[in-house]
């Protein structure tokens, strides 16, 4: 749905009908600050090239109706409003079931602030994929807004930042999950520039970017730029070694799923803002390169999220989903050098772990169109979320 599509004019009339209300969730709100607000719907057809797009007006208690709306499983509809500047949106719905002609929406709006204590930082995990003579690295920032508002940070010059992110130094071909926050957030030297705003809750933010390193060893150093309560480091095992005074050995977070690679890891706990975090990664291997040449990108391709309130992140889950679901594709990229090992096809995390694989592996091949990729790819990562709760 998030596809920068063109837009088309509304669908011809069918049975189905979705009803739904916007709210104010900020403690206080007027019932009517959601009132006459214009209410889009996006209808995205099977195979259609193009997302269709009308829109109404809510009512004085923020009450909308779409009527007249094709009821095939197939086709997926998206509500969105626009409140104070911020874009809000419903789940991603559909007649799913038989008979089924109504569908519920509802959208949560808050007001904004600009304050930053709202917003902290609760984790943040690497994970280190060597590819000599560069390092993979995979980087997890758990946040949190505990307010009841919406974080839209500070105005900086055309842009408003919520929050900076610590990226090592020398870090190329930066790549996120999300194809929203890769548009908007803006890259610079050892440090990245996240510009959307931040909603009430817990969010995730996943990302990849490749740094250089000269054999045999590696000095990891990465200021954090907020207070840290958790911070994890860790890298897949291949006979190298780390050491810290910052960080004590933990167990590996994939330690439970089946044909993972071996991790070493690393964590410490309650780190202050201004903090460096330091490592030494010992035992690299050298490896010849060709001139120019960086390793694939092993994060999957964008997933189909809309802004702010729709993420197919993992949200609320535990981290270890969310580094699973990083580390899944470096362990289908090693498949062929395992496939000696025993599977367990009664054990349904390493079937929900080999579906998505699976499902990688025949959009890369063509074999499967981009939309419908998209969709069950999001609803495997949303069951191994569930399996995680």
């Amino acid at each position: 749905m998030a596809l920068p599509l063109p837009r088309a004019h509304a669908q011809t009339g069918g049975q189905g009908k979705i009803e739904g209300q916007i709210t104010n969730g900020t403690k206080g709100a007027l019932p009517t600050s959601t009132a006459n607000l214009t209410v889009t719907l996006m209808t995205a057809v099977q195979g259609a090239t193009t997302i269709v797009t009308q829109t109404t007006t809510g009512d004085a208690n923020g009450k909308f109706v779409f009527a007249n709306l094709d009821t095939i499983s197939t086709t997926r509809y998206l509500v969105m409003a626009n409140y104070a500047d911020v874009g809000y949106y419903s789940d991603v719905l559909a007649f799913t079931s038989p008979n089924s002609t109504t569908l519920p929406a509802s959208i949560t709006a808050y007001d904004p602030t600009d304050d930053p204590s709202v917003v902290q930082v609760l984790e943040t995990h690497l994970v280190v994929d060597v590819q000599a003579p560069w390092l993979v690295i995979q980087q997890i920032v758990v946040m949190e807004n505990g307010s009841d508002r919406i974080f839209i940070g500070k105005a900086v010059g055309p842009h408003r930042v919520s929050l900076t992110l610590p990226i090592l130094a020398k870090a190329i071909n930066i790549q996120f999950d999300d194809q929203t926050v890769d548009q908007t957030t803006m890259r610079g030297e050892g440090v990245l520039t996240y510009t959307l705003p931040i909603g009430p809750g817990k969010d995730q933010i996943l990302f990849q970017y490749e740094v250089p390193f000269t054999p045999p060893t590696y000095e990891f150093n990465l200021p954090l730029l907020h207070d840290v309560a958790r911070f994890g480091l860790y890298a897949v095992d291949i006979g190298e070694t780390i050491q810290s005074q910052q960080l004590s050995p933990t167990p590996s977070p994939m330690g439970d799923v089946p044909n993972a690679p071996k991790l070493i890891a690393m964590a410490g706990d309650k780190f202050t803002a201004g903090t460096t975090i330091k490592a030494t990664i010992d035992k690299l291997p050298a490896a010849a390169a060709q001139p120019g040449q960086t390793p694939s990108a092993v994060l999957p391709t964008a997933l189909p999220v809309s802004p702010q309130t729709i993420g197919l992140v993992i949200l609320g889950a535990a981290v270890v989903v969310a580094i699973a679901l990083l580390i899944y594709p470096i362990l289908r990229k090693r498949a062929a050098d395992a496939e000696d090992e025993e599977y367990d096809e009664n054990d349904p995390r390493q079937n929900l772990l080999q579906g998505i694989a699976d499902l990688d592996d025949a959009f890369e091949a063509g074999e499967i169109a981009e939309t419908e990729y998209k969709d069950k790819r999001a609803a495997l990562k949303a069951k191994l979320a569930e399996m995680n709760e």
